[in-house]
């Protein structure tokens, strides 16, 4: 398959027609990082037309502590609006506004939500606003749902397209303003998601400091087969690159300390290191459902703010996203010798 080949349209950037399936879901997700003051994070609205059901999720990543909460919300609202988080089409696949008023919860070490009802009701709590303009940074990229051979992972979407971006604003937090000037990357996915249809999978965004921002993902599906894809932009021009290996060194936890990422591009071979920013600041999002047979099925999805290096000296800041399964309490991917997919 190929993140490359089909047509991403302006009517791809809104709301889709639902097939038949409960599980049927369509989501937007924006990250971003700003490598001068170290702040980075990730907003997402997603909806379930058929339950209908709706969440809205933010993440931040601010010098001292971590913010987070995720609303679960009984109806599908209109366009592309759950609670208090709202992403507004100011031009499609050109520009965007993304919008929140509200509270999220403050953690100085986040692998407290492993036990998420306790954490949250002992975190205290920020008064939070966000106000942000994105603008792309060249064209969108991904998989219009058309082609079955091209999708990416058939249990979480049938269509998907990603974008690099640009993004300035304000957080305000308890009053405190602080000025986003970052980059990152935005997807919008639709069709069934089942958390645990993948084995695993492994997404880097990183955002270089020569203005190069670089996406890696490798997604290991549960008939056998790995699906690599990895693009980079730099003013303005995208480039399909290819994904020779992706690595994780773990810590005891089962958190991803490192990702070592080997990419081929254009200008020759590159190894991209990330690094879980310090202090460690993981989030253990999970998802748990039974299967047919019964059995429970424990997914985990890891979230830090990482710093990048390059082997030829270029640094960056952005985020990993580590999905997987798990086996009392820890990652399968940690059982593979010598590293993951």
């Amino acid at each position: 398959m190929s993140m490359f080949v089909e047509q991403i349209e302006p009517h791809h950037e809104y709301r889709h027609r639902a097939d038949g399936d409960p599980a049927y879901n369509e989501s937007t997700y924006y990250n971003f990082a700003c490598p001068e003051s170290g702040v980075a994070g990730w907003l997402r609205v997603a909806v379930q037309e058929n339950r209908p059901a709706a969440q809205a999720g933010v993440m931040l990543f601010l010098p001292g502590e971590a913010l987070f909460d995720y609303r679960r919300l009984s109806a599908a609202p209109g366009g592309l609006t759950a609670g208090d988080l709202t992403v507004e089409i100011v031009e499609p696949l050109r520009r965007q506004r993304l919008a929140f008023d509200g509270r999220l919860a403050s953690f100085a070490d986040p692998r407290v939500l492993t036990t998420p009802s306790s954490a949250f009701r002992e975190a205290p709590r920020r008064a939070v606003r966000i106000d942000l303009d994105v603008r792309g940074q060249g064209p969108p990229f991904g998989t219009n749902g058309d082609d079955p051979a091209n999708y990416v992972e058939e249990s979480m979407a049938l269509g998907h397209f990603e974008q690099f971006i640009a993004m300035r604003g304000t957080i305000t937090v308890d009053g405190r303003g602080i000025e986003v000037d970052g980059r990152g990357l935005r997807d919008h996915s639709w069709g069934p998601r089942d958390w645990a249809g993948p084995r695993r999978y492994r997404w880097a965004i990183a955002n270089l400091d020569d203005g190069t921002q670089v996406m890696a993902l490798v997604v290991a599906h549960r008939t056998g087969g790995t699906t690599r894809q990895a693009a980079l932009v730099k003013d303005g021009a995208l480039t399909e690159i290819g994904l020779d290996d992706m690595r994780v060194r773990w810590t005891g936890d089962g958190f991803g300390e490192e990702v070592v990422i080997a990419l081929s591009t254009p200008d020759g071979p590159v190894t991209l290191t990330a690094t879980a920013t310090t202090p460690h600041r993981f989030f253990p999002l999970r998802h748990h459902r039974r299967d047919d047979d019964g059995s429970a099925l424990d997914t985990r999805i890891g979230y830090s703010a990482y710093e990048f290096r390059t082997g030829d000296g270029r640094t960056g800041l952005g985020l990993v996203e580590i999905l997987d399964q798990l086996a009392d309490g820890l990652p399968l991917g940690m059982r593979q010798a010598g590293g993951t997919p």
